[in-house]
């Protein structure tokens, strides 16, 4: 697809001459300084009572700037360091540096929060060594703005922009990924939640507390800091948000907070190679969200324990019923541990025992406060 018609089709779709100067120019990072200045974030777009802000722990939520009706967001993807526990040590104490991809310094990707009926427009830039796209998975949009190279646009060149504007006519959980050679980039890390919130919620819909899980899963070879992802069954990290549930220093993985009586959301997307049947325990919940939006009163199913495989997305709510720290994690028992394919070095503490190192992985908790 040659670059001037892409261009001719974007002009068309974004309608604004300093947002379609940025496509294809060789020289466009130059104008990021000057949007940037105009992208002073303002608050969260939780300013309507009907609904809170959500809180992916251990992620950041991405600043926006509303203008009108257009909500406006700054996007890079760019190599990102985190840590693991390194499991050699015996004690799992010791961090594993390990390099991902992801986005604005953050992997999994910050959060996007929009309101249904809102355009958004996001400037997204380039900062990796290969060319990369950004699809928004499940929103409906104009195909223009769809992320697949060669089929809706061309890649986005390393160092090069890209700006994606589309309106928001539905609600619920969604995210954004890499659609550029993707089992390498989404392996490395490039995905973010893209939430949707309703325009006018109805009353149940509305909670206190917002929770969100990006399940990921990790094939990191001895002696490496990168993830192997030709790997696609052998996996030996499995993480919730980026970082696993027993998580060295400042990579923990913070729990969840509710006090009895108040209404939890809990959203779940998974983009590994495997399928994960989230348990909560002490408590039953409604499935509120399949990946499409929110489900009326009479699709809703109550279970305490729900499966979800890749590309899918469930939103989980409840009543916080008692006080307790109530676990949440993945019922495949291998995947609440971490680096279980080989034993500590000879000499190293043993294994047995340790109950902290029981529940790490892809497990987390919500504490329950009276």
């Amino acid at each position: 697809m040659a670059h001037e018609t892409g261009r001719r089709n974007f002009l068309w779709v974004l309608g604004s001459s300093l947002a379609a100067s940025l496509l294809w120019k060789p020289d466009a990072k130059a104008e990021l300084p000057r949007i940037a200045a105009a992208l002073k974030p303002d608050a969260a777009p939780n300013k309507s009572p009907n609904f809170v802000s959500v809180t992916a722990p251990g992620i950041p939520n991405l600043p926006g700037k509303l203008t009108g009706n257009v909500r406006e967001f700054q996007l890079t993807a760019q190599p990102v360091t985190i840590q693991v526990p390194d499991m050699s040590d015996g004690m799992g104490m010791q961090g594993r540096p390990v390099n991902v991809w992801g986005y604005n310094g953050s992997m999994i990707g910050p959060t996007i929060e929009a309101v249904e009926g809102e355009t958004v427009r996001v400037f997204f830039t380039n900062n990796l060594s290969e060319p990369t796209t950004v699809h928004f998975h499940g929103i409906e949009l104009p195909i223009e703005m769809d992320g697949v190279p060669d089929f809706s646009q061309d890649p986005v060149p390393p160092g090069g922009t890209f700006v994606y504007e589309f309106p928001l006519n539905q609600s619920g959980t969604y995210f954004y990924h890499s659609h550029y050679m993707p089992a390498k980039q989404v392996g490395l890390g490039l995905m973010g939640f893209f939430i949707v919130h309703p325009k006018n919620p109805l009353p149940s819909q509305i909670v206190d507390h917002d929770y969100a899980y990006f399940l990921h899963t990790w094939k990191i070879n001895p002696g490496s800091s990168i993830p192997d992802t030709l790997e696609m069954n052998n996996f030996n990290y499995f993480t919730m948000n980026g970082r696993v549930g027993n998580g060295v220093g400042g990579w923990k993985l913070p729990p969840m907070k509710a006090k009895v009586g108040q209404r939890v959301r809990i959203r779940v997307t998974n983009l590994s190679m495997l399928t994960h049947p989230v348990h909560l325990h002490g408590h039953t919940f409604s499935i509120t969200d399949w990946g499409g939006g929110f489900l009326p009163d009479h699709q809703q199913i109550r279970a305490n324990t729900i499966s979800v495989s890749s590309a899918e997305v469930r939103a989980l709510e409840f009543t916080a019923r008692a006080p307790g720290n109530w676990m949440f994690h993945c019922h495949f028992t291998h995947h609440t541990m971490n680096d279980m394919d080989r034993p500590p070095l000879p000499g190293s503490p043993p294994m047995d025992g340790m109950a902290s190192m029981d529940m790490g992985g892809m497990s987390t908790w919500i504490v329950v406060s009276a």
